[in-house]
């Protein structure tokens, strides 16, 4: 005995559009009502020529005619960053204006206004006259993370020297954590940790250890050389304590 196939289950399209048009309900509660996702809703909707509402806030802040006008211009071609900016709109609301008309969005390539590389010339001149990174991103075309991310190398280019030899290490032994020394400089903690790894740089024993190795060789030329460092730092690490090397050597 042989089974029938089973018939394949399709959207109500004619209940989806009473629901829609009629009840006013959105495409998310048609489906909920008719038990399907609002992808497949959507879909069945823009299928049978339904023409869909203005989703969420955006629907009373874009007027009517600059949606068509969207609409019209993506469909001749032009560029997302091109619409974004004649229009002052984001890119995200290009796309659901173009997708509520029904009109199918064109595959990106690497970056979302089709460009293969990023102009960084272009993003650090914007970058100096004011733009931020979200500004940047509608105008060039290239996602806010892209943008952020290659303003951070470009200012990475030039960057404020960090301090070096024994001006690094007495900053760190009076902040006393790479943490304390990162927020210090204005820098991450990786770039002070490695500064102080280039530079051989260790932190200091406890004051208590430093004065109880003072007191044992009574020099701090002898403590310096123990410890691998300059009689400088020793010093200096013992004044902050309130320790003068000299009365404590005498």
């Amino acid at each position: 005995m042989t089974e029938t196939p089973t018939a394949r289950r399709t959207v109500d399209t004619a209940a989806a559009t009473r629901l829609y048009l009629e009840e006013k309900l959105s495409v998310r509660e048609v489906g909920r009502r008719l038990g399907w996702s609002h992808t497949a809703i959507y879909d069945a909707l823009v299928a049978a020529g339904v023409e869909l509402r203005p989703r969420g806030s955006r629907a009373q802040i874009i007027p009517a005619d600059t949606r068509r006008a969207v609409v019209d211009g993506y469909v001749a071609g032009e560029k997302m960053r091109v619409l974004c900016a004649r229009y002052g709109i984001a890119e995200q609301s290009v796309r659901n204006i173009v997708a509520e008309a029904g009109v199918p969005l064109r595959l990106g390539g690497t970056s979302l206004s089709g460009k293969s590389s990023f102009d960084r010339e272009q993003a650090a001149l914007l970058a100096e006259q004011g733009w931020t990174a979200p500004a940047i991103a509608i105008l060039t075309g290239f996602c806010e993370a892209t943008v952020r991310r290659h303003l951070g190398q470009i200012r990475g280019r030039g960057r404020k020297p960090l301090p070096a030899g024994d001006d690094l290490a007495e900053l760190l032994d009076e902040v006393g954590s790479v943490r304390a020394l990162a927020a210090r400089l204005g820098c991450s903690q990786k770039r002070a940790r490695e500064a102080l790894n280039d530079e051989g740089i260790k932190p200091l024993p406890r004051t208590e250890v430093l004065v109880r190795m003072l007191a044992r060789t009574r020099s701090g030329k002898e403590v310096a050389a123990e410890l691998g460092c300059s009689f400088r730092r020793v010093r200096r690490a013992l004044e902050r304590a309130g320790v003068p090397m000299r009365r404590k050597a005498a």
